[in-house]
């Protein structure tokens, strides 16, 4: 048993990187119940008007869904389980540093409890914006174990970098060629690279917030001479490329299940590449978006307005690209059925992110539930389809059977289904002006939060079904089948992506190496 937690085979480490991102993003879930409960009638509920704990709430769900459930299931978990296949090599280039991720990420989950639970809780926001992140505010352990909790997880996803960068650049010096290489390994490629530009940003920013808690140092403390934007800068310029690290591998894998996909299916895969490569650099440069209430002038406000609507014309070559694809495929057919759910998500997410490109717009509805209602289509909508693409990938692989196409399209209509009556209506009530982090509403939003929170509970339900589906045993009466019955090809052989096969028919659970050399 204890050599479960020293393994260096990647495919052991992108299963667990799974596990853990699925245990940690129902917990997150769990978070979001305890929102709505609080949020499901006027005056107060289930939290019996203990407003600190509603943000601690805000805070460890965010947290939960975008650092310890998307990042690690699409970059470290999917990249494990499928790079070194995808690439024609035996195993990640550092396997050590491999486990080493892996179990800084639930180190980093318990200090988000312990942040939790300390003193009054960490209520800061996912921002952790100063001065309320300062000891005035929150004194105690509670910021201290959250800044320690992202610097475990920002150091597990540099880690996931270094590893995709060298196992991509190793394959490529021996029988690899990134020009006829997968889109997902592109994906890859391009977040290893905006993690290892902007991760250490964050880590500077939040370790100066942490002198500045327990140093004296007087960074951020504006009643000393400090600087509140200077952070704000800091953080964003991270925050926004962030937004890509999340959504790229979910961009790489569903392009490359839309272009193998046995069908005939065009793909404008060079376009792709330079879409990915775009959306990447230009992501840099677009960060104060997020600030346009913080006093901006006319200039910087053109600037930013600007270069937040060019990021459309990448965006709507994968769009485009995936639309012409699905016109010649059979949609109907389970993966593809997903892979529709996470288009429409995202189409509808992103054309409301053009609208906040508008600085004026942006500014009237800052902190209001249009925004929360826009960045949770892109990403809980948009990255969560996503994953469950991998998944049914990933459960082809290990035990060559989906859940059958007509139960896992009831479910995906249910996820559509709730999923859109919960995040729809807080366009309009945000539009209305009501406010995100206020754990109440006025009369006037009461019906809107009827919808939210009955759509929430079909959301639940197609997500128990789902789960029962996935994790059944292989068995034709829990819904799942085999569609491919003839044997694979020897683990010895490594044949790479232009196989052309959608699945990758080498794969192997048990290792990863031509040849045993020791490593388990």
């Amino acid at each position: 048993v204890l050599g479960f937690f020293w393994t260096c085979n990647a495919k052991v480490i992108g299963f667990v990187y799974l596990v853990f991102g699925v245990v940690f993003g129902v917990s997150g879930f769990m978070y979001s119940w305890l929102m709505r409960g609080e949020l499901g009638g006027i005056g107060e509920q289930v939290l019996l008007g203990d407003t600190q704990f509603y943000n601690v709430l805000i805070t460890s769900h965010a947290m939960l869904m975008i650092f310890f459930f998307v990042m690690p299931a699409t970059v470290s978990g999917f990249g494990n389980l499928l790079l070194p296949t995808l690439s024609g090599v035996p195993e990640m280039v550092f396997p050590k540093v491999n486990n080493v991720g892996l179990w800084l990420l639930p180190l980093g989950f318990l200090l988000l409890a312990g942040s939790g639970v300390f003193d009054e809780g960490c209520g800061t926001a996912w921002t952790i914006y100063p001065p309320l992140s300062l000891t005035g505010s929150h004194g105690g352990l509670s910021v201290d174990c959250f800044i320690i909790a992202l610097h475990a997880v920002g150091l597990s996803s540099l880690s996931g970098a270094i590893n995709v960068l060298s196992t991509v650049g190793y394959a490529k010096r021996a029988t690899f060629s990134l020009q006829a290489s997968s889109l997902y390994t592109w994906s890859l490629v391009c977040t290893a690279a905006l993690l290892l530009a902007v991760v250490p940003v964050l880590a500077g920013g939040i370790t100066m917030l942490l002198t500045d808690r327990s140093l004296n140092t007087v960074f951020f403390d504006c009643a000393s001479g400090g600087d509140l934007i200077f952070f704000q800068h800091l953080f964003w310029v991270f925050g926004h490329p962030e937004v890509y690290i999340i959504i790229l591998p979910v961009f790489g894998l569903v392009s490359h299940v839309l272009q193998h996909s046995g069908n005939f299916c065009l793909l404008n895969v060079l376009g792709m590449v330079y879409a990915m490569v775009s959306i990447s650099i230009v992501g840099f440069f677009v960060w104060a978006h997020h600030m346009f209430t913080v006093g901006l002038d006319v200039d910087a406000r053109t600037y930013f307005s600007s270069i937040t609507l060019l990021i459309a014309l990448p965006t709507s070559i994968k769009v485009f690209s995936w639309l012409v694809c699905l016109l010649r495929v059979y949609v109907a057919d389970s993966v593809f059925f997903v892979g529709l759910g996470f288009l429409s998500m995202f189409v509808v997410g992103g054309v409301s992110g053009l609208s906040l490109g508008n600085s004026e717009l942006a500014a009237a509805v800052h902190d209001t539930y249009f925004v929360v209602g826009h960045f949770h289509y892109v990403l809980s909508l948009g990255a969560v389809f996503g994953v469950l693409v991998g998944v049914l990938v990933v459960l082809f692989l290990l035990i060559g059977g989906t859940p059958t196409d007509s139960m896992l399209r009831f479910c995906v209509i249910l996820l559509i289904l709730g999923t859109n009556m919960v995040f729809w209506p807080m366009h309009r009530i945000g539009l209305l002006g009501f406010p995100r982090r206020i754990p109440d509403m006025l009369d006037v939003f009461f019906f809107p939060g009827i919808v939210i929170s009955t759509g929430l509970l079909v959301v639940l339900v197609g997500l128990v079904l789902l789960a029962v589906l996935t994790v059944a045993a292989p068995s034709t009466t829990l819904g799942l089948h085999h569609p491919h019955t003839t044997s694979p090809v020897p683990s010895t052989v490594i044949v790479p992506y232009s196989s052309g096969d959608l699945l990758l028919s080498i794969y192997t659970v048990s290792h990863t190496y031509t040849q045993d050399n020791g490593h388990t």
